[in-house]
Protein backbone atom coordinates (compact mmCIF):
# COMPACT_ATOMS: atom_id res chain seq x y z
CA UNK A 1 0.00 0.00 0.00
CA UNK A 2 1.50 3.22 -1.00
CA UNK A 3 1.60 6.17 1.41
CA UNK A 4 -0.22 9.38 0.88
CA UNK A 5 0.97 11.17 -2.16
CA UNK A 6 3.06 14.16 -1.33
CA UNK A 7 2.32 17.34 -3.19
CA UNK A 8 5.10 19.58 -4.27
CA UNK A 9 4.54 23.27 -4.77
CA UNK A 10 6.53 24.57 -7.64
CA UNK A 11 6.83 28.27 -8.24
CA UNK A 12 7.68 29.38 -11.69
CA UNK A 13 9.99 32.41 -11.29
CA UNK A 14 8.87 33.78 -14.62
CA UNK A 15 5.36 34.19 -13.21
CA UNK A 16 6.53 35.42 -9.78
CA UNK A 17 8.81 38.24 -11.00
CA UNK A 18 6.03 40.48 -12.34
CA UNK A 19 4.11 40.05 -9.08
CA UNK A 20 7.19 40.94 -7.03
CA UNK A 21 7.83 43.98 -9.23
CA UNK A 22 4.24 45.16 -8.74
CA UNK A 23 4.52 44.77 -4.96
CA UNK A 24 7.78 46.74 -5.02
CA UNK A 25 6.20 49.58 -7.05
CA UNK A 26 3.25 49.78 -4.64
CA UNK A 27 5.66 49.87 -1.69
CA UNK A 28 7.68 52.70 -3.29
CA UNK A 29 4.52 54.73 -3.98
CA UNK A 30 3.33 54.34 -0.38
CA UNK A 31 6.80 55.26 0.91
CA UNK A 32 6.99 58.39 -1.27
CA UNK A 33 3.50 59.47 -0.22
CA UNK A 34 4.31 59.09 3.47
CA UNK A 35 7.61 60.93 3.14
CA UNK A 36 5.96 63.81 1.31
CA UNK A 37 3.57 64.66 4.14
CA UNK A 38 4.01 68.15 5.57
CA UNK A 39 2.25 67.52 8.88
CA UNK A 40 5.21 65.70 10.40
CA UNK A 41 6.22 67.14 13.75
CA UNK A 42 9.52 69.03 13.62
CA UNK A 43 12.39 67.68 15.73
CA UNK A 44 14.99 69.61 17.68
CA UNK A 45 18.73 68.90 17.38
CA UNK A 46 18.41 65.97 19.83
CA UNK A 47 15.57 64.32 17.91
CA UNK A 48 12.85 65.33 20.38
CA UNK A 49 9.56 66.52 18.86
CA UNK A 50 9.08 70.29 19.15
CA UNK A 51 5.72 71.17 20.65
CA UNK A 52 3.57 73.24 18.38
CA UNK A 53 2.39 76.61 19.64
CA UNK A 54 -1.25 77.61 19.86
CA UNK A 55 -2.91 77.49 16.49
CA UNK A 56 -4.72 80.48 15.09
CA UNK A 57 -8.43 80.35 14.59
CA UNK A 58 -9.31 80.59 10.96
CA UNK A 59 -11.20 83.72 10.04
CA UNK A 60 -14.18 83.94 7.74
CA UNK A 61 -13.56 82.95 4.17
CA UNK A 62 -14.49 85.12 1.24
CA UNK A 63 -15.91 84.06 -2.05
CA UNK A 64 -13.24 84.92 -4.59
CA UNK A 65 -14.26 87.40 -7.25
CA UNK A 66 -12.51 88.11 -10.52
CA UNK A 67 -8.83 88.70 -9.98
CA UNK A 68 -7.25 91.83 -11.44
CA UNK A 69 -4.77 91.56 -14.27
CA UNK A 70 -1.30 91.45 -12.81
CA UNK A 71 0.92 94.38 -13.70
CA UNK A 72 4.69 94.32 -13.64
CA UNK A 73 6.20 95.44 -10.38
CA UNK A 74 7.52 98.97 -10.37
CA UNK A 75 11.00 99.41 -8.91
CA UNK A 76 10.70 99.00 -5.16
CA UNK A 77 11.90 102.51 -4.41
CA UNK A 78 8.80 103.97 -6.07
CA UNK A 79 6.44 102.21 -3.68
CA UNK A 80 6.67 104.99 -1.11
CA UNK A 81 4.03 107.52 -0.20
CA UNK A 82 2.14 109.04 -3.16
CA UNK A 83 3.20 112.62 -2.33
CA UNK A 84 6.87 111.71 -2.82
CA UNK A 85 6.00 110.22 -6.22
CA UNK A 86 4.19 113.42 -7.23
CA UNK A 87 7.19 115.50 -6.16
CA UNK A 88 9.50 113.33 -8.26
CA UNK A 89 7.10 113.55 -11.21
CA UNK A 90 7.29 117.37 -11.05
CA UNK A 91 11.07 117.10 -11.31
CA UNK A 92 10.75 114.66 -14.23
CA UNK A 93 8.44 117.02 -16.13
CA UNK A 94 10.97 119.86 -15.77
CA UNK A 95 13.89 117.57 -16.66
CA UNK A 96 12.27 116.21 -19.83
CA UNK A 97 11.36 119.73 -20.92
CA UNK A 98 14.98 120.80 -20.36
CA UNK A 99 16.24 117.83 -22.40
CA UNK A 100 13.63 118.52 -25.10
CA UNK A 101 14.82 122.14 -25.34
CA UNK A 102 18.40 120.86 -25.60
CA UNK A 103 17.35 118.54 -28.46
CA UNK A 104 15.98 121.57 -30.35
CA UNK A 105 19.14 123.59 -29.68
CA UNK A 106 21.28 120.67 -30.84
CA UNK A 107 19.24 120.37 -34.04
CA UNK A 108 19.52 124.12 -34.69
CA UNK A 109 23.32 123.86 -34.41
CA UNK A 110 23.84 120.50 -36.17
CA UNK A 111 20.91 120.22 -38.60
CA UNK A 112 19.53 117.04 -37.01
CA UNK A 113 18.72 115.43 -33.66
CA UNK A 114 21.12 112.93 -32.08
CA UNK A 115 19.74 109.70 -33.59
CA UNK A 116 19.26 106.35 -31.87
CA UNK A 117 18.25 104.92 -35.23
CA UNK A 118 14.66 104.63 -34.02
CA UNK A 119 15.69 102.38 -31.12
CA UNK A 120 15.43 103.28 -27.45
CA UNK A 121 18.39 104.11 -25.22
CA UNK A 122 18.96 105.79 -21.91
CA UNK A 123 19.48 109.50 -22.57
CA UNK A 124 23.05 109.50 -21.30
CA UNK A 125 23.93 106.68 -18.93
CA UNK A 126 26.54 104.95 -21.09
CA UNK A 127 28.88 107.67 -22.36
CA UNK A 128 30.32 105.65 -25.27
CA UNK A 129 27.02 104.22 -26.51
CA UNK A 130 24.12 106.58 -25.76
CA UNK A 131 23.44 109.11 -28.53
CA UNK A 132 21.79 111.40 -25.97
CA UNK A 133 25.27 112.10 -24.58
CA UNK A 134 25.81 114.22 -27.73
CA UNK A 135 23.55 116.76 -26.00
CA UNK A 136 26.45 117.63 -23.69
CA UNK A 137 27.47 120.05 -26.45
CA UNK A 138 24.47 122.17 -25.44
CA UNK A 139 23.44 120.85 -21.98
CA UNK A 140 25.93 119.81 -19.32
CA UNK A 141 25.13 118.16 -16.99
CA UNK A 142 22.23 116.28 -18.54
CA UNK A 143 19.49 115.82 -15.90
CA UNK A 144 18.87 112.36 -14.48
CA UNK A 145 15.90 110.75 -12.72
CA UNK A 146 15.44 111.83 -9.07
CA UNK A 147 15.48 108.19 -7.92
CA UNK A 148 19.07 107.79 -9.11
CA UNK A 149 20.36 104.55 -10.65
CA UNK A 150 19.89 105.83 -14.22
CA UNK A 151 20.24 102.38 -15.80
CA UNK A 152 16.96 101.38 -14.13
CA UNK A 153 15.17 104.65 -13.30
CA UNK A 154 16.60 106.96 -15.91
CA UNK A 155 15.30 108.93 -18.84
CA UNK A 156 15.09 107.30 -22.27
CA UNK A 157 15.42 108.59 -25.82
CA UNK A 158 13.95 107.21 -29.04
CA UNK A 159 15.00 109.30 -32.04
CA UNK A 160 15.83 109.68 -35.68
CA UNK A 161 17.48 112.69 -37.33
CA UNK A 162 14.03 114.36 -37.61
CA UNK A 163 11.95 113.10 -34.65
CA UNK A 164 12.39 112.28 -30.99
CA UNK A 165 10.45 111.04 -27.98
CA UNK A 166 11.74 111.24 -24.43
CA UNK A 167 10.36 108.86 -21.77
CA UNK A 168 10.36 108.79 -17.96
CA UNK A 169 8.55 106.67 -15.45
CA UNK A 170 5.34 108.09 -13.97
CA UNK A 171 4.56 107.60 -10.27
CA UNK A 172 1.50 109.81 -9.81
CA UNK A 173 -1.54 111.17 -11.64
CA UNK A 174 0.11 114.58 -11.85
CA UNK A 175 0.79 114.07 -15.57
CA UNK A 176 -0.93 112.16 -18.34
CA UNK A 177 0.57 108.78 -19.26
CA UNK A 178 2.19 108.26 -22.63
CA UNK A 179 -0.30 106.68 -25.06
CA UNK A 180 2.24 104.02 -26.06
CA UNK A 181 4.85 102.41 -23.86
CA UNK A 182 7.88 100.79 -25.51
CA UNK A 183 8.44 97.15 -24.59
CA UNK A 184 11.81 98.18 -23.16
CA UNK A 185 9.96 100.05 -20.38
CA UNK A 186 7.48 97.31 -19.41
CA UNK A 187 8.88 97.18 -15.85
CA UNK A 188 7.19 100.50 -15.13
CA UNK A 189 3.47 100.64 -14.40
CA UNK A 190 3.14 103.75 -16.55
CA UNK A 191 5.43 106.22 -18.27
CA UNK A 192 5.00 109.72 -19.63
CA UNK A 193 6.66 111.15 -22.68
CA UNK A 194 7.64 114.36 -24.43
CA UNK A 195 7.84 114.31 -28.21
CA UNK A 196 8.39 116.70 -31.08
CA UNK A 197 5.85 114.79 -33.20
Amino acid sequence: MAGPESTTLRIDLRAALPILALVLVVFVIIFVELCGKTDVEPLDSEGTPIAAGPSATAGPTETPGPSPTAEPDAPTVTQENPAAGADRDEIRVRDLQTISDAMETYRAENGEYPSTGGGIQTVCTFEDDDKGCDLKEVLDPIPSDPLGNPGENGYWLESTEDTFTLYAQRESDLIEPCPEKPAHLEDFRTVFCVSNQ
